[in-house]
């Protein structure tokens, strides 16, 4: 779900003589109408262009790898070792 007011990593593609190159910029969402994503309170992004290629919620990310990490070492110490193993 893309939230107002909130930054993002947006990639894009680009394309120059060269070929296809990939774009990223950090953006804050100032607006939401269906496929069409306003940035930074004056440009409009089309997500469903085929040079649009991902929005990154980079904060959140972190926290649920953070969150996943203390889940793993919380279940990991909480078990008993076999004893077979030790």
């Amino acid at each position: 779900m893309i939230e107002i007011g909130k930054r993002y990593r947006l990639t894009t593609l680009g394309r120059d003589e060269g070929g296809y190159y990939h774009s990223s910029d950090n953006i804050t969402v100032t607006g939401l109408e269906g496929n069409l994503l306003e940035v930074n309170g004056y440009e409009i992004v089309n997500m469903a262009s085929p040079l649009f290629h991902a929005l990154l919620d980079e904060e959140g990310q972190q926290a649920a790898y953070k969150q996943a990490e203390e889940n793993f070492l919380k279940k990991i110490s909480s078990e008993d070792l076999d004893p077979e193993l030790s």
